[in-house]
């Protein structure tokens, strides 16, 4: 089952000849998230949403779903039965090494355009810029700026 979401992350994963990746909230059956997780959710924003946004799933919502998911993992594998769950869920060392595709923030400009001038849009972007990083950073804290 694919997760609505930019087609272009369908692309990407079928040049690289890999499986389409459970959505982090599907635990139907017995989801298998040895090679990844999607949080993908169309219409999100980097900017946290408010009671007017289209999608709930802001960014760092998003990045909390991906720290928690991580948490569980490494309490799961490490936890009584651990080796029955090696199938499906990634190595311990698959968060360090794995690759993380972001592609978020078009909502944050083109949603503004129908409510802000053209100054206040560009004054906006530092702080979506900003938003983005801590979001990065906190998925990846051992990696480089």
């Amino acid at each position: 089952m694919l997760r609505f979401s930019l087609v272009c992350n369908v692309f990407a994963v079928d040049a690289m000849d890999m499986p389409y990746l459970n959505a982090n909230l599907d635990s139907l059956d017995a989801p298998n998230f040895r090679k990844g997780c999607n949080y993908a959710a169309a219409g999100s924003t980097i900017l946290p949403a408010t009671a007017t946004s289209f999608c709930p799933f802001s960014f760092g919502v998003q990045v909390n779903q991906f720290l928690h998911f991580k948490a569980r993992v490494l309490e799961l594998r490490t936890g009584k039965g651990g080796k029955k769950l090696d199938k499906y869920l990634p190595a311990d060392d698959y968060f360090q090494k794995g690759l993380y595709m972001f592609d978020i923030g078009q909502n944050d400009i083109a949603g503004a355009f129908y409510s802000k001038t053209l100054d206040q849009i560009l004054a906006s972007i530092p702080a979506i810029l900003s938003e983005f990083e801590s979001g990065v950073q906190a998925c990846r804290p051992d990696a480089q700026a």
